[in-house]
């Protein structure tokens, strides 16, 4: 399958470009299972996204969203993904890593985070 790049994908490229993330970080982040795939995707060749990925998607964008909405966009909101926060769910641990980690539960108590500031 070659083509363009599904919306939903150019979308995630963005905030994955945005936030300087790895090959890996942006693998973790899709459920994606390797990074081949990752640059299939990137060039419009990918296998076709499941519901679950087109899930996670829809929530880091809208993460990616939140943050600018809050006053947090270009290098505040990078810092505020990469930094080490105190406060819950994260207990020391950067946003990126707590949502890499903890599946959809993380990425949903994230965007419930930032949406309640």
């Amino acid at each position: 399958m070659s083509g363009a790049i599904p919306p939903a994908l150019q979308g995630f490229f963005r905030v994955a470009d945005a936030w300087e993330l790895s090959e890996i970080q942006q693998c973790k982040l899709l459920r994606c299972p390797s990074g081949a795939v990752l640059r299939r995707y990137r060039a419009g060749q990918g296998p076709r996204l499941t519901p679950a990925q087109q899930k996670r998607i829809q929530i880091v964008t809208g993460i990616h969203a939140a943050l600018a909405k809050s006053g947090m966009a270009g290098e505040r909101g990078f810092r505020w993904i990469h930094e080490p926060r105190r406060e819950a769910p994260f207990r020391g641990e950067t946003p990126v890593h707590y949502m890499m980690d903890g599946g959809v539960d993380a990425l949903v108590a994230v965007a419930h985070l930032l949406s309640g500031r």
